[in-house]
């Protein structure tokens, strides 16, 4: 990783991206700031209603906000890789790096998994009704890897 890391930093948009650290850097970090909290705030909120919580809502009424969550992940995605683009050893050799992108990982395979094989029965639970336990799972998976993700996050500094 180490090669790829000194190969990184020295691409011209590496150095692009340095060059700029006095604007580049504070405005990414409020983006990214942003970006998380609307990513949490609505995927948090879709989680807790798959773990049973505020039950007069339905399910497709909560996941109409998720597009809003993929526009959060959308900027933190592009904010992220301008971080790593600019200082790439600085996250590759950092072990709570890595805890993060499995965090990510484990946070995207749990949404993958909820779309392909569970969100075609969202429709069949109305307002008022409880979730299957299939769904307290999913939603308890997702909750504590965006938990997990912000928590390494704030661990990198």
């Amino acid at each position: 990783m180490t090669a790829f890391a000194s190969w990184l930093h020295h691409t011209p948009l590496s150095l692009v991206f340095q060059q700029q650290v006095r604007w580049l850097w504070p405005l990414c970090e409020t983006l990214h700031f942003a970006g998380l909290t609307v990513l949490l705030g609505v995927a948090g909120m879709f989680d807790l209603r798959l773990l049973g919580f505020m039950k007069r809502v339905s399910i497709r009424a909560v996941q109409q906000f998720m597009p809003w969550a993929l526009v959060g992940f959308v900027v933190n995605l592009t904010t992220g890789l301008i971080f790593l683009i600019s200082e790439p050893a600085q996250y590759f050799s950092n072990p709570t790096w890595w805890v993060k992108v499995a965090f990510l990982l484990v946070s995207g395979l749990n949404a993958l998994i909820f779309q392909l094989a569970f969100s075609r029965r969202v429709d069949a639970i109305g307002p008022g009704e409880d979730t299957p336990a299939s769904f307290k799972i999913i939603g308890a998976v997702s909750l504590l890897g965006w938990l997990g993700v912000l928590w390494a996050g704030r661990m990198l500094p």
